[in-house]
């Protein structure tokens, strides 16, 4: 190799290094979050039909775990913070059919449930579900993840658990 070969290679492979080095430092890991995301344009039914990693979601979350205050494990209760309006959030975009959302814990989808409006004549689906504004907890920022279905129930999920844990929002 000529000198200025030589050169050049060192030079591409220090700036390489600065460029990798650098980056290390600056990376901001995702750990512990929870968040409940929209699905695009379906109804509960139509995303039951889908891969849960092919649903296309909202944008946005319709709720994180900066707007939730504790969420009771045992119960999937969750309460919200004061000032946070999940109603306000979900106004108009509860169908009689039914809105699909996604649960995300630490930046991975876990599982598909859906809001629904009591008032629907409809099938609820075998999915969990958490009724829209007329039939929260007592306390108006309560509210429940309902499922009756007697298989593995996917509350359960241990990355949930970790991850509200992690946050500091679970008992």
């Amino acid at each position: 190799m000529t000198p200025s070969k030589v050169r050049l290679f060192i030079t591409l492979f220090v700036t390489i290094l600065l460029i990798f080095g650098c980056n290390k430092d600056n990376k901001v890991s995702v750990v512990n979050d929870f968040s409940i995301y929209l699905v695009k344009d379906l109804t509960a039914t139509e995303a039951m039909s889908k891969n849960l990693d092919d649903l296309a979601l909202e944008d946005i979350p319709v709720l994180t775990d900066e707007e939730i205050s504790i969420y009771n494990w045992k119960e999937h209760v969750f309460t919200l913070k004061e000032g946070f309006n999940l109603e306000e959030k979900l106004e108009g975009k509860v169908p009689i059919s039914g809105k699909p959302f996604v649960v995300v814990a630490d930046s991975e989808r876990i599982y598909l449930g859906s809001f629904w409006n009591p008032i629907s004549s409809l099938y609820m689906p075998e999915i969990p579900t958490i009724y829209s504004m007329w039939f929260k907890g007592n306390d108006k920022d309560t509210y429940t993840i309902k499922y009756g279905n007697e298989q593995k129930d996917p509350r359960d999920d241990i990355r949930i658990y970790d991850s509200l844990k992690g946050l500091g929002k679970t008992f």
